[in-house]
């Protein structure tokens, strides 16, 4: 079980990753979350809790995107190097 804190309430967890893991996800929602209370400082916690989720969603979802046209773009890449591979081949052969 891991102990963490976010926003200065502790939670104990159980998680079936390493405990580094969890220490690191919560620093970074605690951040997050912090980040937001600066810019209004009187909304409440859970606002800010669901403002923190949205923004991390939002990081989460855009780096999917990017790393679905990487991917994209590294497979157009393959498919030429097989298609060239493939000439070449053929004009040895004949």
């Amino acid at each position: 079980m891991a102990k963490i804190q976010i926003f200065g309430k502790t939670y104990n967890l159980k998680s079936s990753s390493d405990k580094v893991e969890t220490e690191e996800v919560a620093v970074y929602v605690d951040s997050k979350m912090r980040e937001l209370a600066e810019m209004s400082s009187k909304t409440p916690t859970l606002d800010l809790a669901v403002l923190t989720a949205l923004n991390i969603a939002q990081e989460l979802i855009e780096l999917q995107k990017q790393t679905d046209a990487n991917n994209r773009e590294r497979e157009d890449k393959i498919g030429r190097l097989l298609v060239a591979l493939e000439n070449e081949l053929q004009s040895i052969d004949t």
